[in-house]
């Protein structure tokens, strides 16, 4: 091809893999560093609660596979609802063993709709849920009210003893074998489960290995859930394709104390970390110059980051911050990747500093890319680098199928080992998306992205995505599910009239709601119940908050032709002023601060919450409201872990997660509070 096409081919295509299967993988790391540690779990942060060698790791899934395989055939689905730890690794590699299917995905929630968690039991169709003691113990609470989940069989965790291992018999795998489902965050209507093989997991594997300078000398310290392809592939099954020790801490806790994660990092002397760039943005605002004394940096090789929209003004912070530590700019190594290839698309130079393009803002509204002559009129990209081991990434219109310009962006399309097989049970979309062909040359097939870039001196940079897929704090959301949400909550809003879309607000992915009003409810609108509504039923089904809520005339909405909403029309709109507005509500974004109380009685605590909320969200402390849900004031998933770790600091207890993550009320939480404080607090 043209080498001025916008066009990737990798130049290495050493892919060496020396397993045909993820079975043959870990037989042989079972066998050959047998004593050697594999997986260190740190639940507080900081102590060593669990760990396991290459050696007890094989024993262990060999207990589990043959346990399976007394109840489960090869090729069924067994969903694998597991908290952070080992015992979750234990239980996929199980499955594996066995032929059968494994799903990753995380628990329901009492008081919930659950209805992600519905789509994929429906779509997936376990024979088995497999699970510890204390998560089923925890679902019986449920089953009253979910009558879904009493059809399932329930395999425990810790009724599988580990010395029947010796009754496991391997099965025929071949390569291209399913290995697991990874779903992403799929739409209402449909969850899309991607098929992983085998040869997906060990190329991408290989893929990782090499990009990221790892070896046997490696040692990971890493906090990503289980069930995110970035935290199963590139932080857990990594370890044992290398064969390097990785130490986990819990999600939650690396929310609630980041600095622990560092403190990990130096104590270990990790050499590989990483995540979202939202993470490094939470590291720099809540990481004090105290936490982080004695920490050491000059370890790590590999400080990943991906997932989210990478800036720039992030990663210089960050490393302005903690140079004292002995952190370099070098250690960076931002990516790209996504589920449908398993994990990894493309990755730079390990060894060297992030690469930045200044583009013209003018030029990208055109989908031009021009270097930029003015800060003002630019925007910084920052390159994810190039593709690794005969994997090849091109730009193309997404609407013609055909090469784009050389500094014309488009869709990101790719194609390599890594690609996965497609979408489990949905054989019109996998065409779609994994069976794309290039109109013009004929070539193919590539994975469609659904992500929009450009390619500029060899190296590729994200400029946002065609599928409208919003990103926030490194999940995932579709804007139709959002919708969906938004709709059903309160009568007065107009069905399919309504757009969900992100803006970058401070260099952070906001939510934006622009919905429709029926025209029946115009004369006695209550817009202060409408937008609590709203805010109310994104924050239970989506664990979110929207940045911004307009509410605009029946028939103002952009739609095409079909009927289908036009978000980046709406997007635009919203960004010129250029709306019909009825009403809109914004968040305030001031961080405001929490004021001490010294008295600890009931009224206190009541009070200490009220001015907690309204400081954090900027609003009347009358006009918070003890007995509605505080998701009704915009508390998000990572706000309640502040409250929680803020109340506790207070109050000298340890108030659980649980409680700020659930619906309570403020009441509901003071009547909490006054029974674990009973030594402290007095009626």
């Amino acid at each position: 091809m043209n080498k001025e096409l916008p066009v990737l081919t990798s130049l290495n295509k050493d892919v060496n893999i020396q397993f045909s299967t993820l079975v043959d993988l870990l037989e042989k790391r079972g066998k050959e560093l047998n004593d050697e540690l594999l997986y260190i779990f740190l639940e507080d942060g900081e102590n060593e609660t669990n760990f396991i060698t290459f050696g007890d790791m094989l024993n262990r899934v060999k207990a589990v596979s043959a346990y399976l395989q007394t109840i489960g055939k090869q090729g069924d689905r067994v969903l694998l609802l597991f908290p952070t730890g080992i015992e979750f690794i234990t239980a996929l590699f199980g499955c594996i063993f066995s032929g059968i299917i494994g799903v990753p995905s995380y628990s329901p929630r009492k008081n919930r709709t659950n209805q992600r968690f519905k789509n994929i039991l429906s779509d997936s169709e376990p024979s088995i849920i497999f699970t510890t003691r204390k998560i089923f113990n925890n679902l019986q609470s449920i089953f009253s009210e979910e009558q879904y989940l009493q059809r399932y069989t329930f395999l425990i965790n810790e009724d599988i003893n580990d010395s029947i291992s010796d009754k496991w018999i391997k099965p025929d795998i071949k390569p291209d074998d399913v290995a697991m489902l990874q779903y992403t965050s799929g739409s209402t209507g449909q969850p899309n489960g991607v098929m992983i093989s085998h040869i997906n997991i060990l190329h991408n594997s290989e893929y990782i290995r090499q990009s990221f300078g790892f070896n046997r000398l490696s040692t990971g310290v890493n906090w990503l859930p289980n069930f995110h392809d970035m935290g199963l592939i590139g932080c857990l099954i990594q370890p044992i394709y290398t064969g390097f020790k990785n130490v986990i801490i819990p999600s939650v806790n690396f929310l609630q104390y980041p600095h622990k994660w560092f403190k990990a990092i130096s104590k270990y002397k990790g050499t590989a970390a990483g995540g979202p760039n939202f993470a490094y943005d939470y590291c720099s605002n809540k990481v004090t110059s105290e936490q982080s004394r004695g920490v050491d940096f000059s370890n790590i090789t590999t400080f990943w980051c991906g997932a989210d929209p990478i800036h720039k003004e992030t990663l210089v912070r960050f490393s302005e911050k903690f140079n004292k530590n002995s952190f370099h700019p070098r250690q960076f190594y931002p990516c790209y990747g996504l589920a449908e290839s398993t994990l990894m698309v493309t990755g730079g130079n390990y060894r060297k500093e992030p690469i930045y393009f200044k583009a013209e803002i003018k030029a990208l509204a055109q989908n031009i890319v021009k270097p930029a002559k003015k800060d003002p009129d630019s925007r910084i990209f920052v390159s994810c680098g190039y593709p690794w081991l005969g994997t090849t990434v091109v730009i193309a219109n997404p609407e013609k199928s055909t090469l784009c310009e050389p500094d014309e962006i488009g869709e990101i399309w790719t194609s390599g080992p890594s690609v996965a097989k497609g979408y489990w049970n949905n054989p019109e979309e996998t065409k779609y998306t994994f069976q794309a062909y290039l109109a013009d040359t004929g070539e193919g097939p590539f994975l469609r992205t659904g992500d929009l870039g450009f390619i500029r001196d060899g190296h590729l940079y994200i400029t946002g995505r065609l599928k409208d897929l919003i990103i926030i704090r490194g999940t995932n959301h579709y804007p139709q599910d959002i919708e969906l949400t938004v709709e059903k909550c309160h009568p007065t809003l107009k069905e399919n009239a309504g757009a969900a879309f992100s803006i970058d607000i401070a260099d952070e992915e906001r939510l934006v709601i622009i919905t429709e009003v029926e025209r029946t409810y115009m004369r006695n609108l209550n817009t202060e119940d409408v937008f609590e509504a709203v805010r109310l039923a994104i924050a239970e089904e989506h664990a979110i908050l929207p940045y911004a809520i307009i509410l605009i005339r029946t028939g103002n909405i952009p739609k095409t032709s079909s009927g289908k909403i036009q978000r980046s029309a709406c997007k635009k709109d919203f960004l010129n002023d250029n709306l019909n507005i009825i009403s809109e509500w914004k968040m305030e974004l001031s961080p405001g601060h929490v004021q001490s109380i010294k008295s600890y009685s009931v009224e206190s605590l009541r009070e200490w919450l009220v001015n907690w909320l309204s400081q954090k969200r900027n609003l009347d402390p009358a006009i918070i409201d003890p007995d509605k849900p505080i998701a009704v004031y915009g508390l998000d998933s990572l706000m309640a872990v502040n409250l929680e770790k803020d109340v506790n600091e207070q109050f000298g207890v340890r108030w659980p997660i649980e409680s700020f993550l659930r619906e309570n009320t403020i009441n509901q939480l003071v009547k909490e509070g006054v029974e674990m404080m009973k030594s402290v607090i007095s009626d």
